[in-house]
């Protein structure tokens, strides 16, 4: 059976697993005024960071979730 990707959107929920410790949180994907993507964690109204302490943001969707896959696995989240 094929699946069909959809890439998430502004606006699109998706849940995040840090791979070196227990750390899960669903967040929102949403975009900054200078046009670049973050990660907002829905509970504590934070950006996520890398281990430099800065945060992981991007120019687009696609590289932002390639440089969230380096800290933590995402599962996108249905509607």
């Amino acid at each position: 059976m094929k699946t069909k990707f959809k890439m998430p959107e502004v606006g699109d929920h998706i849940w995040l697993k840090r791979n070196i410790h227990v750390f899960e949180c669903e967040c929102l994907i949403t975009k900054l005024e200078d046009e670049e993507y973050c990660v907002i964690n829905l509970e504590n109204g934070k950006g996520i960071r890398d281990e430099n302490n800065d945060l992981i943001c991007s120019d687009s969707i696609p590289e932002l979730l390639g440089e969230l896959q380096q800290y933590c696995l995402i599962y996108l989240m249905e509607d």
